[in-house]
């Protein structure tokens, strides 16, 4: 039986089940994962390598602390490796939240932290987009006080793919230093904006740096992430992983990906041959989009109430895409689709040609 109290911040979490048995044969461009199929090295490597022993033996995860330390140049004791970049999140909620803490956010975000700071009985302070998709950063600094317990930004943010300077990250970090509150930068879309603060991980021993190999990796399904931070604090979060980071097989592939540098480099480039042919498809038939330096655009619909009409056409044609960025004014009238091969995204365009009128 659980408490009232318990119920009762348990009832503001909404976590919706899928009404898809598997998306495997739908063009899926609503996740932001690879969606183009990796090459037959990748995948001869693993039929060849997978064996009972990756089944029957718990995790053995050494040699991806060290190909990871000499893949970033840094010290394995500066990483702590984790079950997808979700799991680094909740980590540093269990080592730096308690109930009623107050943390900084922004609005829209990665649904998880919304739901990791309910979980934890965080009061958010949330700041959002104007309709230029802009921040106020003067005010976020503002509100860095003793108070604070916690920030975590994206950056690349996602849903609304907008990018905080480097200037002003590193003018907010180092607001949040003058009080040793810990800052959280989400890196998921490094790959693709080369965005990253990892270099500033020594002079600033409060920032916290999450990455994943799910967006350009494209390992989403294997569940791998990471945290860069001070060696005090990757020492305090480790003692929140679970008994083994990720499993053998995860392991093997993380392994393979990280010495193999070249697939991922391919993928960026298949990507942005997919990104060039679908601006040019959208400036021909007139359909504004806003560019991001992640893996996905948003375009826009003309009446917001014709969204989901696309997107229930688009899924009966099995072409999966995601409303845009909900909770940012005049936002309600975008899609936001995940960049794939043109081949992909011709597919993309052919039906958008087809339904242009409610476009």
């Amino acid at each position: 039986m659980k408490s009232k109290q318990t119920s009762s911040y348990l009832k503001k979490i909404k976590r919706l089940r899928s009404d898809l048995l598997t998306r495997e044969n739908y063009l899926r461009l609503e996740k932001n994962e690879r969606v183009s199929k990796f090459d037959n090295k990748f995948i001869g490597y693993l039929k060849k390598n997978i064996s009972s022993y990756h089944l029957t033996s718990y995790p053995e995860l050494e040699s991806v602390y060290l190909n990871l330390s000499k893949n970033l140049k840094i010290n394995k004791n500066n990483l702590v490796i984790t079950g997808g970049a979700d799991l680094a999140i909740k980590n540093c909620f269990e080592l730096f939240v308690r109930p009623k803490d107050k943390i900084i956010t922004l609005t829209p975000a990665f649904a998880m932290i919304d739901i990791y700071s309910k979980l934890f009985q965080a009061k958010s302070i949330k700041f959002g987009y104007d309709e230029n998709l802009s921040l106020n950063i003067g005010a976020i600094k503002k509100k860095i006080t003793k108070n604070i317990k916690m920030i975590i930004i994206s950056n690349p943010n996602n849903p609304t793919g907008t990018i905080i300077s480097k200037k002003n990250m590193i003018s907010l970090i180092s607001q949040a230093k003058k009080y040793n509150i810990p800052f959280i930068v989400d890196e998921v879309y490094f790959g693709f904006s080369n965005v990253t603060l990892m270099k500033e991980i020594k002079k600033y021993k409060n920032l916290v740096i999450i990455r994943t190999f799910s967006k350009s990796s494209g390992l989403a399904a294997l569940r791998a992430g990471y945290i860069i931070a001070d060696k005090k604090i990757a020492e305090l979060l480790y003692k929140f992983k679970p008994m083994y980071e990720i499993n053998s097989i995860t392991a093997l592939a993380v392994n393979f990906i990280l010495k193999n540098q070249k697939i991922e480099k391919n993928y960026l480039k298949e990507v942005e041959k997919g990104k060039s042919f679908l601006f040019k498809s959208l400036k021909k038939l007139k359909i504004k989009f806003l560019d991001t330096p992640a893996n996905f655009i948003h375009f826009k619909i003309n009446k917001a109430k014709n969204v989901s009409k696309i997107i229930n056409y688009l899924k009966e044609k099995r072409i999966l895409v995601k409303a845009g960025g909900p909770g940012v004014k005049g936002f309600e009238s975008f899609i936001r689709v995940t960049l794939g091969s043109p081949k992909d995204m011709k597919k993309l365009v052919f039906h958008l040609i087809k339904i242009r009128k409610i476009i």
